[in-house]
């Protein structure tokens, strides 16, 4: 499928979904929330891709909402804008998640491999809420976070008030939500809203590299379950979080990968896991 605001690349099992709008700091319109969720559909269905980075064209990694939809929306008028696909609705074939997570930019929750954000600028607003549905945040130097909302006289969009608290402090993320303050990739780090910093021009190798080790070296059967088992023990109580675990273990067992997994150990080699 070809794109117009997003790039879609594959490499060595990872799949590099690139937001393409550089002279808008890849401000985001309808296009580019229905080709994201396009390209990550392409990538789950795709078994050559194991890991799927998402990253932004230039300097920033998405600025927001594209100030022409903003503006229309303020004043109660339609912006003139084509909506080629969809940008809401689970993935197909992705996992068994809530509902809920079908929802605008929630969906990336339910895509079944792992997704990396690869944050190399300014991200903020529904640019923030991206990445923090990724599984892991990678960012550059000069990347900023800030949520936005309360400064444009709106509230957190596609449950960041919900997901915030679970990846950082309560009260740091109310500092984020209440103060729409932009916060550099150092304090970032420090709160836990992001992995890993490096350097701007170190960023994108140091990515790949992380996500190729992935790709070749652990279950892709495995990382699949792993995610679906963190995302539903989120609001799962213990006992049933363990008696899940406990049935996916036994089925692992009988895995195809499993088998793989343990003669690769033994015979001191990598191994080539199928997913099976």
């Amino acid at each position: 499928m070809s794109f117009q605001e997003v790039i879609y690349q594959v490499e060595d099992g990872v799949a590099v979904v690139t937001l393409n709008r550089p002279e808008r700091l890849n401000a985001m319109t309808l296009t580019m929330a229905g080709e994201i969720r396009a390209a990550m559909q392409q990538a789950s269905d795709d078994d050559a891709v194991r890991v799927i980075v998402l990253t932004g064209a230039g300097r920033g990694f998405c600025a927001g909402a594209d100030a022409a939809r903003l503006q229309s929306r303020a004043s109660g008028t339609a912006v003139d804008e084509e909506q080629t696909l969809p940008f809401t609705g689970a993935i197909e074939g992705g996992l068994n998640l809530p509902d809920a997570f079908a929802a605008k930019y929630a969906w990336i929750s339910s895509v079944p491999k792992p997704v990396i954000a690869a944050v190399n600028g300014p991200a903020v607003g529904v640019g923030m809420v991206l990445p923090m549905f990724a599984d892991i945040r990678f960012a550059a130097d000069t990347a900023r976070f800030g949520t936005a909302f309360a400064q444009r006289g709106l509230v957190p969009e596609y449950g960041l008030a919900w997901l915030l608290p679970r990846l950082i402090a309560p009260s740091k993320a109310f500092d984020l939500l209440y103060s729409a303050r932009l916060v550099d990739a150092n304090e970032a780090l420090d709160m836990g809203l992001v992995d890993r910093v490096y350097p701007t021009n170190e960023l994108r190798a140091a990515v790949m590299d992380y996500a190729r080790q992935m790709a070749k070296g652990v279950s892709p059967r495995s990382t699949r379950v792993v995610k679906e088992l963190v995302y539903q023990g989120l609001d799962q109580s213990f006992d049933k979080a363990m008696a899940r675990s406990l049935e996916e273990m036994a089925e692992a067992a009988q895995s195809d990968d499993f088998r793989e997994g343990i003669a690769a150990w033994k015979d001191k080699r990598a191994p080539d896991f199928t997913g099976k």
